[in-house]
């Protein structure tokens, strides 16, 4: 069992150096966010944010953040007129 746990937290930690993580993580909450669960638009900004700031991927980076606060301030925006 901590062979497994051990291998995922390497898996994990080379995704994280790497920028895998966030853009994996980021386009996950970034379609969950504008489908189901806007709430997830804030994890997608910060993917964003963070992915830029270690990997320097501006595309990708600005796409995700602007589509995931987009989902969020689209929730915010029709709680507010309900």
């Amino acid at each position: 069992m901590s062979e497994s746990q051990g291998s995922l937290r390497e898996t994990v930690q080379a995704w994280n150096e790497e920028g895998s993580l966030y853009v994996v993580v980021g386009l996950i909450s970034t379609i969950l966010s504008l489908v189901f669960i806007p709430l997830l638009g804030l994890v997608a900004v910060y993917c964003g944010y963070k992915l830029y700031e270690t990997q320097q991927k501006t595309v990708l980076s600005i796409l995700m953040a602007a589509l995931g606060g987009f989902g969020f301030l689209w929730w915010i925006y029709y709680l507010t007129i309900l």
